[in-house]
């Protein structure tokens, strides 16, 4: 259990970094603002504790070379490399928007990279023997996931220097997203036996649709409206229900997949 908490540390802290930084780069196309400082740490910093979170896993720090010495036929290698290239490409964009806010193409490269690094995260299941695996799901999965984080806790983060535009436009997106992330986890683990799955699926799906309402109705505030309103906390509880949902949802993913036999 340890070691999947672990996994599940790992490709959420890196895809709720990257999913943050692709919003704080479109929000500057959508929303015209270019500070969003404490949305870059925030990528940076949750992009840090992924990477670290796959680290442990390993058991030896000194696993990780070799985890990463196979670039040429290894799509874990690749994801590596990738989460590592994006890691300190966000931590440059971060520590520049304290220096000169309007320098955007460390945080436009880190998205580049952080979009290719989803899809090597999801190749390396993809590319396994496993059934469940086998097929565009874990694609699905990873990319939905990516973009609810990233909405959502950019939301979150920047709530009160945010248009109400790009407040809706985000909310709408992440409830779409939550409700394709929601269908393809039901269709994947409905028809598995056992009532453990069954619970965490009912959990998933509630947290799944309260943060998406939660978020949405949040963003129907009046711009002028400060970050300590309650739709300001709404947008908070709203992030952490939908985060709380993918949680399980990849849980779900690493445990019950894994082990093609229930909790």
């Amino acid at each position: 259990m340890v070691q999947n908490v672990k996994l599940v540390i790992f490709s959420i802290g890196l895809q709720a970094a990257i999913g943050i930084m692709i919003a704080i780069m479109a929000a500057g196309k959508t929303n015209g603002r270019t500070e969003n400082k404490y949305a870059s740490i925030a990528s940076a910093l949750l992009g840090v504790i992924g990477f670290l979170a796959f680290v442990f896993y390993l058991g030896r720090p000194a696993s990780i070379f070799n985890a990463i010495s196979q670039f040429s036929h290894s799509w874990l290698s690749r994801a590596l490399v990738f989460s590592l290239l994006f890691i300190g490409l966000a931590i440059i964009h971060a520590v520049v928007q304290y220096v000169n806010p309007s320098v955007k193409r460390f945080g436009w490269a880190a998205s580049a990279v952080g979009v290719i690094d989803v899809v090597f995260m999801a190749n390396v299941y993809m590319s396994t023997s496993r059934p469940g695996w086998q097929s565009i799901s874990p694609l699905i999965d990873f990319a939905t996931a990516t973009a609810i984080l990233g909405l959502a806790l950019f939301l979150a983060i920047q709530f009160s220097g945010i248009g109400i535009k790009t407040k809706k436009l985000y909310s709408l997106i992440a409830l779409a997203g939550a409700i394709i992330l929601g269908a393809e986890t039901f269709l994947n683990y409905s028809g598995l036996g056992g009532q453990t799955p069954g619970l965490l699926l009912e959990v998933h799906l509630l947290l799944l649709l309260a943060g998406a309402a939660l978020l949405l109705f949040a963003s129907l505030k009046p711009a002028k409206e400060q970050a300590g309103s309650g739709k300001a906390g709404m947008a908070y509880l709203g992030a952490l229900a939908l985060s709380g949902g993918i949680m399980v949802s990849r849980y779900l993913f690493y445990a019950v997949l894994m082990t093609a036999k229930g909790l």
